[in-house]
C-alpha cells in the first residue's frame, strides 16, 4: 500500500527541483522516519561510502553504476543541505552560491584577464588563490588535513605538505632505506610481544611505504586497491578448485593451500 505518495510527471524527474523537492519531502512531517532522524553527523559515513562505490563504478568502467553512484552523492549533498535549511543555517542555493564564487575565484585564467602556459601552473596558482582565501580564517594545528579520509590518503597528503616546505627525503634511495629500518623495527617489536609497540611500529611501516609510492607517483590507494582485488580474485578461484574437489579450505594442510593457491595464481595469468 502506498502511503503519503507524491507524484511527480515522468518529464519532471529529470529537474534538478525535483529532486530537492523529493529530498525536502522525505525529511517533512509525512516523510520516512529513517530520514527524519538522519543528522550531519549520522550521515557522514554514507557521504565516504558513496564516494568509493562511484571510485569503485569508474574503476570498473560501468557507465551504469556511474550514474547511479553520482546520484547517491547528489543525494548526500541534498540531505545535508535541507538538514542545514531546517536549522537555518543555510540551504542548497547557498551551497550552489558557494561553490560558484569558489570555481571563478581559483580560475582567474578561465574568469578574468590571468593567463597560464599550462596545468601545471594552473595548479600553482590554485594553491596561491587557497592560502590567500585563508589569512582570514583560523590557522589549524598541524597539517590542516582532515581526519575523515581514509589514514592511507592521509599519509600520502601530509607527505605532499612536508616536501612543500623542504621537509622529504633528496631520492628514492633514501626513502627504501626508511622502509627497510620500519620493517627491522617491526620484526624487533614482534619479539617483544607488546601490542602496543607492535601496533605503532606496523604504523610507521606503513607510513613509510605511503612516501615510498608518492616518490614514485605512485597513488598508493589505488595500489592497494589492485593488490585487494587480485588477492580477491585468487582467493575466490581457489576456493572454487577445492569445492570442485570435494575438500574444504579449513581442513587443508598448509602445503594443500599453497598448492590450491597458485594453481588459481596461473589460472588468472593467462
Amino acid at each position: 500500500m502506498l502511503i503519503n505518495f507524491m507524484p511527480i510527471p515522468p518529464k519532471e524527474l529529470k529537474k534538478f527541483s525535483s529532486l530537492v523537492e523529493v529530498v525536502s519531502h522525505l525529511r517533512g512531517p509525512n516523510g520516512c522516519p529513517w530520514d527524519k532522524e538522519q543528522s550531519h553527523k549520522s550521515l557522514t559515513r554514507y557521504a565516504v561510502e558513496e564516494c568509493y562505490e562511484f571510485i569503485e563504478a569508474v574503476n570498473n568502467e560501468n557507465l551504469d553504476e556511474m550514474k547511479d553512484e553520482l546520484g547517491d552523492m547528489l543525494l548526500q549533498v541534498l540531505l545535508h543541505s535541507q538538514i542545514a535549511s531546517e536549522n537555518k543555517n543555510f540551504d542548497i542555493n547557498d551551497v550552489i552560491e558557494s561553490i560558484n564564487k569558489k570555481m571563478i575565484r581559483r580560475h582567474p585564467h578561465v574568469f578574468a584577464h590571468d593567463s597560464v602556459k599550462d596545468s601545471k601552473e594552473v595548479l600553482v596558482n590554485w594553491e596561491e588563490i587557497k592560502k590567500l582565501e585563508k589569512k582570514n580564517k583560523i590557522a589549524k594545528p598541524g597539517f590542516d588535513i582532515p581526519t575523515g579520509l581514509s589514514p592511507l590518503l592521509r599519509s600520502l597528503k601530509m607527505g605532499e605538505k612536508a616536501k612543500k616546505k623542504n621537509f622529504d627525503w633528496q631520492n628514492i634511495t633514501g626513502v627504501i632505506k626508511k622502509v627497510e629500518e620500519e620493517l627491522a623495527e617491526v620484526k624487533e617489536a614482534i619479539t617483544s610481544e607488546n601490542q602496543a609497540h607492535i601496533k605503532i611500529e606496523i604504523g610507521d611501516l606503513l607510513f613509510s611505504i605511503c612516501q615510498l609510492s608518492r616518490h614514485l607517483n605512485i597513488n598508493p590507494e589505488q595500489s592497494l586497491q589492485l593488490t585487494n582485488n587480485k588477492f580477491e580474485q585468487r582467493f575466490s578461484l581457489m576456493n572454487e578448485f577445492i569445492h570442485k574437489d570435494n575438500k574444504n579450505l579449513e581442513n587443508l594442510s598448509e602445503a594443500e593451500m599453497d598448492g590450491y593457491w597458485e594453481k588459481a595464481k596461473l589460472q588468472l595469468k593467462k
